[in-house]
């Protein structure tokens, strides 16, 4: 009986530390799954809210659900999720990923806040709507799609309206979105690729036929390369190479004759026809030795 209390002391020890190893793995665990993916490129001021900490987006940083992202007046940043879907953040952009999933019948949901984001989402043909955008006054919601959203001030379409101060504008480069006003989800309308749609203040969405103005005021020589594709996904390739390269940039336009953009041929110049050979001159023609003047040998004397 005697032994039964160190017994006793030893066994509580091992189940402590048993118990202390399967809550520690169960925390790794939950702070892998949580995971949702990380930051592919990065310039300008570009900030990670999470948890009362904020944190320096560099490429390579985890993004989290719940994290709040924020791009500063310089700032560009393109997010890639696990399902390699792509979120670009444009400068003065705030967003949070409230939300994410990558099955079933709940959407990821991005909170936009301020700016404009570009989102590239993949999803599964007959699948059911995977991604929403969900912004003050709106909710854009999409499958397998490219489009804009942006949270301004004013309306490229529509100029400022009077006594309307919030504009949710979506332009779609491939696809379909759905546009509605955030009071009314059910009641949105169908905005196809090519084409733009705003929802101004809290009046219903409007369905424009005219494209929205990328937030590039001109565009890169490779995006109007990108334009000449008759395939839709090599197309939509291209695009995604040539905002990764002026978000990582700095802005700054990607050369031509890259990768993946076609460029023509240059036209042939005088420059690009072959130079004849000189015409030989006399300058060109050996010269011969001078023959040294020729004197005889003066004749042996006979001898006797």
């Amino acid at each position: 009986m005697r032994n039964s209390g160190p017994t006793v002391r030893i066994g509580a020890r091992t189940i402590i530390a048993a118990l202390a190893v399967f809550l520690l793995a169960g925390a790794r665990t939950a702070r892998a799954q949580s995971a949702a993916g990380g930051v592919y490129s990065a310039s300008g001021q570009v900030q990670i809210e999470r948890g009362g900490a904020t944190l320096a987006a560099t490429p390579g940083t985890p993004v989290n659900q719940g994290d709040k992202i924020v791009s500063g007046a310089d700032g560009n940043a393109v997010i890639i999720l696990t399902d390699e879907s792509e979120l670009t953040l444009r400068p003065s952009t705030t967003i949070a990923l409230d939300q994410y999933t990558t099955g079933g019948a709940t959407p990821t949901r991005v909170a936009l806040d301020s700016g404009t984001l570009r989102s590239a989402v993949n999803g599964t043909p007959g699948a059911p709507n995977n991604y929403q955008v969900h912004t003050p006054n709106a909710i854009v919601t999409a499958r397998g799609t490219d489009f804009y959203t942006a949270y301004t001030e004013s309306s490229p379409q529509l100029g400022k309206l009077p006594g309307i101060s919030h504009y949710t504008e979506v332009a779609v480069i491939d696809g379909t979105v759905n546009l509605a006003q955030a009071a009314a989800p059910d009641s949105g309308v169908d905005v196809e690729a090519g084409t733009s749609g705003t929802v101004a203040g809290d009046r219903p969405p409007w369905h424009h036929r005219r494209r929205y103005p990328t937030p590039t005021p001109t565009p890169c020589p490779c995006d109007r390369d990108c334009d000449r594709y008759h395939d839709r996904d090599r197309e939509r390739d291209c695009h995604r190479d040539c905002d990764r390269y002026r978000d990582s940039h700095h802005g700054e336009c990607k050369p031509t004759g890259v990768r993946h953009h076609p460029t023509p041929e240059p036209t042939p110049t005088r420059h690009h026809h072959p130079t004849p050979e000189p015409t030989p001159t006399r300058h060109h023609h050996p010269t011969p030795e001078p023959t040294p003047p020729w004197h005889p040998e003066p004749a042996p004397e006979p001898t006797r």
